[in-house]
């Protein structure tokens, strides 16, 4: 039985074409609860900038900074790819949370000062 059509409009909805690219990568090691956590937490991060749309790709990176201890801290990579240029960056923290939460808090300061530069030129 075909999908009636006001179904196929999902894909419209704010923020639903963002979702689909953000990719999350880790190592063996780090759970999906925290690959979950991580796209929900960029995602929420994305959707507040002004720049949403000019965003094509969103790449997440988890991983142990030291596989090898015992108490290794996680870092926490995040490249969004725009239109018009590439904005990364990088956080660890004693726990795949912590550096996403870095992460996150880095990528919003990064957006909103380019945000302002490029209101105010």
């Amino acid at each position: 039985m075909p999908r009636p059509r006001s179904m196929e409009r999902i894909d419209q909805r704010p923020g639903d074409w963002i979702s689909r690219r953000i990719k999350v990568a880790s190592d063996k090691t780090i759970g999906s609860q925290a690959r979950t956590y991580a796209e929900y937490r960029v995602f929420a991060a994305l959707i507040q900038s002004a720049d949403t749309r000019n965003a094509r790709s969103v790449h997440v990176v988890l991983r142990h900074v030291d596989p090898d201890s015992e108490c290794s801290e996680v870092a926490c990579r995040v490249t969004v790819r725009r239109e018009s240029d590439t904005v990364r960056v990088r956080a660890s923290g004693a726990h795949a949370y912590a550096a996403i939460n870095r992460a996150v808090e880095r990528l919003k300061a990064a957006s909103a000062c380019d945000s302002a530069e490029r209101t105010s030129s």
